[in-house]
């Protein structure tokens, strides 16, 4: 590690700070409750609603921030407070979900409303980690029910698989709308410029630090902002190729408490 100054860490969920059976390690726990006791800001920064985030703050018992939704809600854990919310209108959304079922013909979607809530069409399937079950309400049609802001919308394609999906839509949405990989097999699409990053960016910028300063963890195409971002970017061993390449640094796996490691090197170095 060289020697620049970490004030914040950022740590994905699913893969990186837990362990494939969805645990979380007494080893991590303790390193991040450790970096928290020294000073740090400690942010976790998921594809998960805060509602599945929530439970794994209360874990660690040290969180300060969630940057939930892959950056579309930033919360202060603290207080379970919305601090950022980034959502398609309703117009944008219905645009954006009818563009896609033109482009990609076959097509199951699942919405993330803005109000927190969560709709899912009957033929929608999901490849959540394990462990990770949410509330939704279940409908023919998604398109025929959404009544407000959109946060952002799954395409489960059955017909395009991995992110083929996400070639065709790429640049070929409604205006101010973008796709990106979801960290599952779904692609997401979203309010253009959303990521972990934009919402690690409004955290830092609130505490005065640089994002030099920043060392963020990640294993996913999703996270693959956040470690451009991050002045310090590890990744997991287990993680997509991708983010190998896009990470200063490489810990070793989830199930090898890859985390801990880390933070165990950088607090020993701090003191």
């Amino acid at each position: 590690m060289n020697n620049q100054i970490t004030r914040m860490l950022a740590f994905d969920l699913d893969g990186t700070l837990l362990k494939s059976n969805g645990s979380l390690s007494p080893r991590v726990k303790k390193a991040v409750h450790e970096a928290h006791n020294q000073g740090f800001v400690i942010v976790l920064a998921t594809g998960r609603p805060w509602a599945m985030t929530k439970p794994v703050a209360d874990l660690l018992g040290c969180v300060d921030y969630g940057v939930c939704l892959n950056g579309a809600v930033v919360i202060d854990a603290n207080n379970e407070r919305i601090i950022d919310r980034r959502s398609m209108s309703k117009q944008q959304a219905l645009d954006a979900a009818a563009m896609a079922r033109n482009l990609l013909g076959n097509v199951s979607l699942a919405a993330d409303m803005a109000d927190g809530s969560h709709i899912w069409e009957h033929s929608f399937v999901s490849d959540f980690p394990p462990g990770l079950v949410i509330e939704a309400k279940k409908v023919d049609d998604a398109l025929s029910v959404i009544d407000g802001p959109v946060l952002t919308w799954l395409v489960d394609a059955p017909n395009h698989p991995g992110l083929s999906a996400v070639g065709i839509l790429t640049g070929r949405l409604p205006e101010g709308i973008e796709v990106r990989p979801s960290g599952l097999g779904t692609p997401e699409i979203v309010l253009t410029g959303v990521s972990k990053a934009s919402g690690l960016a409004l955290i830092s910028n609130a505490h005065s630090i640089a994002s030099s300063e920043v060392m963020a963890f990640g294993d996913g195409l999703n996270d693959l902002e956040m470690l451009k971002w991050a002045g310090r970017s590890i990744a997991m061993a287990n993680g997509h190729q991708q983010a190998l390449e896009s990470a200063a640094e490489i810990a070793p796996a989830n199930d090898a408490d890859g985390v801990a490691e880390i933070l165990e090197r950088l607090l020993a170095k701090k003191n």
